[in-house]
């Protein structure tokens, strides 16, 4: 499939997937009843909106750092423009799914820990291509190394005190940011068509 319909359809499938998570959180915010299909959907106080893109930005930045220091950024993909709308679709979608549905909200001690674990390591692994995975290329190395320190952050922006009621909101912006952020480094670096 080209790299544009995939991006729009990512796209199309992160809008509904918004659409229909926003109309639980209008009706919960306006009956007051309990979480129903959609998982987290529930406002959090500003600081947990504030550091979760702080730390998704960070990483991403970081994630630019090594690979600048490991000589690597010539080996990235090419993206189209477009790419940016399939970025912002894929944040929200995986979001839902990750963060929302395969994560309770009840979950603590040893239970989140290992979801945090295992549900980052599946994260990075589906942001990789498996099939053509080399441990001996930096490139992939790094990749899957900062898509699993995302996902861990992005639980954790979920997960957290500052995210008492755990709202999906601060973990859609934080992904939101990150991939706004790597379509802008990639942009910088002359990776966008």
């Amino acid at each position: 499939m080209e790299k544009s319909t995939e991006a729009l359809l990512a796209f199309a499938l992160g809008l509904c997937v918004l659409a229909a998570w926003y109309g639980e959180f209008r009706l919960r915010r306006r009956t007051g009843g309990a979480e129903g299909f959609w998982p987290g959907t529930t406002l959090a106080p500003a600081a947990a909106y504030l550091v979760a893109a702080a730390g998704a930005l960070l990483i991403t930045v970081g994630e630019a750092a090594v690979e600048i220091r490991f000589d690597v950024t010539a080996s990235q993909s090419q993206l189209p423009l477009i790419g940016l709308l399939g970025l912002i679709g894929a944040a929200v979608t995986e979001e839902a799914v990750f963060r929302g549905f395969a994560a309770p909200s009840h979950f603590t001690g040893r239970k989140l820990l290992f979801l945090i674990l295992g549900g980052s390591t599946v994260f990075a692994l589906i942001h990789i291509d498996l099939l053509n995975f080399n441990l001996h290329d930096e490139k992939q190395v790094i990749m899957l190394t900062f898509e699993f320190l995302t996902a861990v952050w992005l639980y954790l922006s979920r997960f957290n005190p500052l995210n008492p009621s755990r709202s999906l909101l601060p973990c859609f912006m934080g992904h939101i940011v990150r991939n706004l952020a790597v379509f802008g480094i990639k942009w910088a670096q002359g990776f966008v068509t």
